[in-house]
Parts: C-alpha cells; sequence; structure tokens
C-alpha cells in the first residue's frame, strides 16, 4: 500500500490547487410593502357600542449592512430609529455604486422597502443585506374586527454563467397579535434563488388582506409589524471542467487502491502455499 500513496497523495494536491472561480457579475433583491389601509368591522351593530381602534405608538427602524470578513474585510453595519409618522433612508456605501443596500420609508402606515445589489467584488462568502420595518402598538375596542390591507412586492434577480453564483433572498411579512401572542395573523411572501437553481428571476406581486378580531367586552391590545428584508451572498460555483477533472482525480485514487490490493491478495495466497495454511 505504501507505493500508492504518493500517487494518491499528487492527485490531491492536483485536485486541491484546481481554481474555483468566484461570481462574475451581479445580483439584486428588492422587497416593498405599501399602499397600507387599516381599517375596522363592527362585530355586533346591534349592541349599540361603537367598533373602532387608536394607534397608540409607532416606530421604525432600518437596518444596513456589508459583510466582507471572508476576504479580509470588515462587518460593518449602520441602524437608526425613527419616531411615528417620519420618513427615513439609510444606505451603504454613502454613495451609490455597484454593492448597494438601501432600507427606506416614507413614513405612512406599513411603508417600508429594502434594497440589496451587489456583485463578485464583494468576494467569496460576502453578503450584503437590508431591512425596514414598522412596529405599531394598537388598542382594539370591544367586538371590533381589524382590517389591514396593501400591496406587496418581492423580487430576486441575477445574472447566471460560467462560474457565477450567487444566493438572493427578498422577505416581506405583514403580522398582527396579542401582547402575548397567543393568536397571530400573518402574511409572508418571499422570492428566492438559491445555489444550485439555474433561475435568473422570482419575483411576487400581489395585494393583500389582514383581519384580526376582538370578540371580547374589554379592549385589546394588540402589535402590528411590517418588514421588509433583503439579502444577497456571493458563492462560488465550480465549472463543468473543474468536475470533470473532480471525477478523473476520485476514479485514479479507486483504481490505484484497487490495483494495490488485488497485489497484496496474490501475495498472501504465495505465502501460504510456502509455508501451509495459517494457524487459527
Amino acid at each position: 500500500m505504501k507505493t500508492a500513496f504518493p500517487a494518491v497523495l499528487l492527485a490531491l494536491a492536483a485536485l486541491a490547487a484546481l481554481p474555483c472561480p468566484l461570481a462574475l457579475a451581479g445580483a439584486d433583491a428588492t422587497v416593498r410593502i405599501e399602499a397600507v389601509t387599516l381599517g375596522v368591522i363592527d362585530l355586533t351593530p346591534d349592541d349599540g357600542a361603537s367598533a373602532g381602534f387608536t394607534i397608540d405608538s409607532a416606530e421604525s427602524r432600518l437596518l444596513v449592512y456589508v459583510n466582507t470578513l471572508n476576504s479580509g474585510g470588515s462587518y460593518t453595519q449602520t441602524a437608526v430609529s425613527l419616531a411615528a409618522n417620519s420618513a427615513g433612508r439609510i444606505q451603504l456605501p454613502a454613495s451609490a455604486g455597484a454593492d448597494t443596500v438601501v432600507a427606506t420609508t416614507n413614513g405612512a402606515v406599513g411603508d417600508v422597502a429594502a434594497h440589496t445589489a451587489t456583485g463578485a467584488g464583494l468576494g467569496l462568502d460576502n453578503y450584503v443585506g437590508a431591512e425596514s420595518q414598522q412596529y405599531l402598538w394598537l388598542t382594539l375596542a370591544p367586538h371590533s374586527l381589524l382590517t389591514v390591507s396593501g400591496s406587496v412586492f418581492a423580487q430576486a434577480r441575477r445574472t447566471m454563467g460560467a462560474g457565477e453564483g450567487y444566493g438572493v433572498f427578498g422577505w416581506a411579512s405583514v403580522d398582527i397579535s396579542d401582547d402575548d401572542i397567543t393568536t397571530t395573523s400573518m402574511l409572508t411572501r418571499e422570492s428566492s434563488l438559491i445555489w444550485g437553481e439555474a433561475a435568473t428571476l422570482a419575483e411576487r406581486q400581489e395585494d393583500f388582506l389582514l383581519a384580526y378580531a376582538n370578540p371580547g367586552d374589554a379592549d385589546l391590545r394588540v402589535n402590528l409589524n411590517f418588514l421588509a428584508y433583503t439579502d444577497v451572498t456571493v458563492t462560488a460555483v465550480p465549472e463543468p471542467s473543474t468536475y470533470a477533472l473532480l471525477l478523473a482525480g476520485l476514479l485514479l485514487i479507486t483504481t490505484i487502491a484497487r490495483r494495490q490490493l488485488r497485489g497484496q491478495c496474490r501475495h498472501s495466497d504465495t505465502t501460504s502455499s510456502l509455508y501451509g495454511p495459517a494457524r487459527v
């Protein structure tokens, strides 16, 4: 078996030296929740009590980040919290370029948007992302049905050429729950492109309607959250020729091992015939 080791090591070294091409072009993701309207329906219109809700407080949070640690860089993050009805926008880098992440809101109820774009220059296994989130705390009157309607858009795109690889993810969610999260009404939509798929575009656009009821006789505290999230990761995809060379190397190692094993078996048979059967 000793004679097989140099050949095996040589084959492994050759495989390790094969180049692994990085992504060559770019990818981007965009998510938006917009045109949101809150409404109310009286569940017991004949009881003489008025249905309704009040918005007690609201807050928006914007976040963008760029991670280049896997290529010797750094992790950069910018986050900001906004008061109710405040518009905001944050972006990395400060000037738009090939690698850009943006999170925005115009201050309207439910208006959140996130956009991420990057290319091979980001570096293998590095990623960028953006998210825009809005929290609202409401008081829902007894026997009231809260309705939340609006429009959601989620898109993921990438180029696909020799050696290109991108994982692209866009996520939108709207959820309503009580303080104890015992009852929840949720809408989630995503557009994603993962490694190994041939698709270059995933897109969803639709109108939505959610509802949340307070059937009790007392006011109910309700949380309403909107989230737009995007993320792009640069990955490596071996060329077809790389796969062929890898397969050839594995076949070579297997062939060498089998030949060596056969040689050992023949040597064992010769030894037995010269010295008699082995003792047990």
